[in-house]
């Protein structure tokens, strides 16, 4: 696979990095409860049947993705049921607006906000280049990751300030012929996957790092940022508004706008270049708040929520 389809490849590479995130939970839970990591409410439907059916401890349903409400409804009375057969503990899920949400639908059973956490030393600060501003899209080359809104945005910002440099890392997807004409026409630099150990190196050297999302659970890669003392701008989304703190570690940007994220670059680029002051201000603010969802934190709300609430 390696030799031959070196995309699937790094692809796994990924899914395995995700699975080993996630076995930070299951390691937490220490055999007393079954953590299910779910996508839709028809796989957490399966799921806890197949649990139950198997005669599992007590389940725990991880919502890592948006939900799809309606087929959560569809679900609700199997779940009360499991409910009152003792055999769910609870729903976690990451995104805050999600959380209250599950919490007006599923009224008989728990529903826990807890963020995903961070690896503070991995991702830390370094030295950001000096001789020209850079902006940094981590992602997916997909519709809901909004890399068009990247390159758009980079278009618009090169027609007043041509030395900003934008780039792009990904494993690639379904957009990836509009990075790489993007790319051609010298718009943005698209330099592929990379590894854990690049990116926490492009992320602790870039000036800014740019998240156009249409659609976010959490935002993990606003947090890898931030630990890296590089500052922000997102989407003004429930996810984001969880992990970047407006106007203090970064910008957040109505969605759909290309011209609003252009603003956004223009006005950290002004600032990187003469309110320097102000700028490393903002690279500390969001050190510092990267640190409130550092896994150390993450895994004792963990604890408090799974273990001491029993």
């Amino acid at each position: 696979m390696w030799l031959n389809d070196r995309q699937k490849y790094k692809q796994m590479c990924i899914a395995t990095r995700r699975y080993a995130i996630n076995l930070k939970i299951i390691k937490l839970l220490r055999g007393k409860f079954t953590y299910l990591v779910i996508g839709d409410a028809y796989q957490a439907m399966l799921l806890t049947a197949i649990a139950a059916i198997s005669g599992a401890r007590k389940v725990i349903l991880g919502l890592h993705s948006r939900p799809n409400y309606k087929r959560f409804m569809l679900i609700k009375p199997l779940l009360a049921l499991m409910n009152r057969a003792g055999l769910v503990k609870g729903v976690h899920a990451v995104n805050i607006a999600d959380a209250l949400m599950l919490r007006r639908i599923l009224s008989n059973i728990p529903v826990w906000w807890i963020p995903n956490g961070v690896d503070c030393r991995r991702f830390k600060p370094g030295a950001k280049r000096g001789d020209v501003f850079q902006a940094l899209f981590v992602g997916a080359l997909s519709d809901d990751k909004g890399v068009d809104t990247f390159t758009e945005a980079a278009r618009i910002v090169k027609r007043y300030y041509s030395d900003v440099r934008f780039v792009i890392t990904s494993s690639g997807g379904p957009l990836k012929s509009i990075v790489e004409k993007a790319h051609k026409d010298g718009t943005v630099e698209f330099i592929g996957f990379v590894p854990d150990s690049e990116l926490a190196r492009l992320y602790a050297e870039f000036h800014v790092a740019v998240f156009p999302s249409r659609d976010e659970a959490f935002g993990l890669v606003s947090l890898e940022a931030q630990a890296s003392g590089t500052p922000v701008i997102a989407t003004d989304l429930p996810a984001f508004r969880q992990s970047v703190i407006d106007g203090i570690t970064g910008i957040l940007v109505r969605p759909y706008s290309p011209q609003a994220f252009a603003n956004a670059i223009i006005k950290m680029r002004e600032l990187w270049l003469n309110n320097r002051q102000e700028y490393e201000r903002m690279s500390i603010s969001a050190r510092r708040n990267a640190e409130r969802f550092c896994w150390e934190r993450v895994v004792k709300i963990y604890y408090e929520k799974f273990f001491k609430q029993s």
